[in-house]
């Protein structure tokens, strides 16, 4: 809940819900930058995996009231260990090579390749929940595809510099948090919580990364332990406001500004990390998140469908 002077207060209660969704989204898109532009500064020195296993340690610990809300250790209780385990494993491997994607490529061209999980998830949906995906959604999926081929540049692939390497890391990724999104789409529909799920993450993340953590430690300075702490609670906040927007406004007018995320990790790279974006990576970048609007877009009217149909 944002706490605000009354006379804003009532400001605030009287916007339109979808512009307060709207706000909440933007939020959620600065604290995401704001978190890995903190990634990619501690990964000038510290190794991605040993980020990786604080931010999880962190983030339990700013967990921690709303565990003790849910009882303790039963807000770990599930009834389906091994797709929860599946889940948070997936998961692991994924916060791994996203992190060794923002220490490799610009910053604005890892925050919109992890976007074309938009386009991995409709063949998830077809391979593992059996849906029907009609032409107009595949037609997206192929555009969504050449964007991520124009900002991949594969002619240039068997170089295997550090970008291309740090390219093939966020690929990677975006995959996984297709089939992710799907997994969770399966564990909120038999009644998995949210915190189930995202200590069950935080959890396994933590036992992945703790042996090759020991093995690649580097003793963070009091300064990166600082930025490892804020890490935990900036995505914390990140995660909130992202329920806070789905909560109070419509799915469909909130979620095109998660998009917004991409302009400001270009003017967060361009300002503190002196990246200038290529021609290619923009090009791209526009195909992919034109392919994935359209795509959410397509989703939000069959979801409108079925439940007409349910009512009739």
């Amino acid at each position: 809940m944002m706490i605000l002077p009354v006379n804003l207060k009532s400001r605030w209660d009287r916007t339109p819900e979808n512009l307060r969704g709207a706000t909440w989204m933007l939020f959620m898109a600065i604290f995401f930058v704001a978190a890995d532009s903190i990634i990619k500064t501690l990964s000038r020195r510290l190794d991605p995996i040993e980020i990786v296993f604080f931010r999880n340690v962190f983030s339990i610990l700013w967990l921690i009231p709303a565990i003790a809300h849910a009882g303790g250790v039963k807000a770990f209780q599930t009834n389906y260990p091994w797709l929860q385990l599946t889940r948070a494993t997936l998961g692991g491997i994924a916060m791994i090579c996203i992190f060794y994607s923002l220490k490799l490529l610009p910053l604005a061209d890892a925050t919109a390749v992890m976007f074309s999980r938009a386009i991995w998830m409709i063949p998830c949906a077809v391979l593992l929940l059996g849906e029907a995906v009609q032409w107009r959604r595949w037609s997206a999926t192929i555009v969504g595809f050449v964007g991520v081929i124009l900002m991949v540049q594969p002619t240039e692939l068997l170089s295997f510099g550090s970008v291309k390497t740090g390219m093939i890391f966020a690929l990677t990724n975006a995959f996984l948090a297709a089939v992710i999104f799907t997994l969770i789409k399966v564990l909120k529909g038999r009644g998995e919580s949210n915190l189930t799920i995202l200590l069950w993450h935080a959890s396994v993340s933590i036992l992945m990364t703790s042996i090759p953590t020991w093995f690649l430690w580097i003793t963070p300075t009091p300064f990166e332990t600082l930025l490892l702490v804020a890490l935990g609670l900036i995505v914390t906040l990140a995660h909130s406001c992202l329920i806070q927007a789905l909560a109070v406004g419509e799915a469909t007018a909130v979620t095109p500004f998660e998009y917004s995320r991409v302009l400001f990790a270009g003017l967060v790279g361009f300002i503190f990390f002196s990246e200038v974006p290529s021609i290619w990576s923009c090009m791209g970048t526009i195909l992919l998140i034109a392919s994935a609007l359209y795509i959410a877009k397509r989703e939000s009217l069959a979801g409108n469908n079925q439940k007409k149909a349910k009512n009739h």
